[in-house]
Parts: C-alpha cells; sequence; structure tokens
C-alpha cells in the first residue's frame, strides 16, 4: 500500500485498543511515581512498602514498558513502522520488570497470585502488539 492508500479498518482498531489499554497502565505508573494518596490507599501497608521501596530500575522499567507502548499505539494510528520498535521496547521493558516482580521478590506473595495473571496478560498484549506491528510493516500498511 502506498501513503495514500486507506488502511484497512483493523488498524485503527488494533491502535486505539493499544491506546486505552497502554493509556491506563501510564496513569498507573503516573499515580504510583506521583505518589497519589487514593492509590495507595486502597492497598496494605505491605504493598505500599513494598513499591516504595523497589530500585529505582524497576520504576523506570514500568515506566519504559506504558510509555513505549503508549508512543507504538500513537505510530500505529499515524501509520508509523516504527511503531513495532516501540512496541518490541515495551514488550522487553514488560518482561524484565515481571521477573523482578514474580521471581527476584516476594511481589506474587505481597500483592496476591492475580498479580501473576495480570502480568502474563500484559505480556501477551505487548507481544500481540509487536506482532501486528510486524504483519502491519510486512504489509506496507504501516510505512
Amino acid at each position: 500500500m502506498n501513503g495514500n492508500t486507506k488502511a484497512p479498518w483493523h488498524l485503527y482498531a488494533v491502535g486505539l485498543l493499544t491506546l486505552i489499554w497502554n493509556g491506563f497502565g501510564a496513569s498507573q505508573w503516573y499515580m504510583q511515581a506521583m505518589k497519589v494518596r487514593s492509590y495507595y490507599a486502597q492497598m496494605t501497608m505491605e504493598q505500599v512498602q513494598f513499591l516504595q521501596a523497589q530500585p529505582v530500575w524497576v520504576e523506570v522499567l514500568f515506566g519504559v514498558g506504558v510509555w513505549t507502548g503508549v508512543l507504538g499505539a500513537l505510530m500505529l494510528l499515524l501509520r508509523r513502522k516504527l511503531a513495532f520498535n516501540a512496541f518490541v521496547a515495551s514488550l522487553i521493558a514488560v518482561v524484565a520488570n515481571t521477573i523482578y516482580m514474580q521471581v527476584m521478590t516476594n511481589g506474587r506473595e505481597v500483592f496476591g497470585v492475580g498479580t501473576l495473571y495480570a502480568a502474563i496478560a500484559v505480556i501477551v498484549v505487548a507481544a500481540a502488539s509487536a506482532a501486528y506491528a510486524h504483519f502491519a510493516r510486512s504489509r506496507s500498511i504501516i510505512r
């Protein structure tokens, strides 16, 4: 497809859904990074202490994961092939953050087994986003 060709409906559907998904993650990151009281009010003291004791690199990974996801979604909507690179960066950051939370620490004990399922869902969506961007790039839907 050239630049003047109308994009298929699924490009905009995937772009919008990934923007909403990653936007939610970005709002979670913002509330955690800015230490918004209402965000922490719904947690136990142990959960709050766990999050506040995380190394800076883990907070950075969380931020990179969500913001490159937002960037990838926006680039997808703008039909830019760099969407793939952004989604891959997001996937790498999400996997690294999950390894820290689920393997390197007692995060699963502190937050419950639901965090493992949530982490798996996040990884699956990040991988699917990258796969879709790769598909769109290989079909010249994005340029």
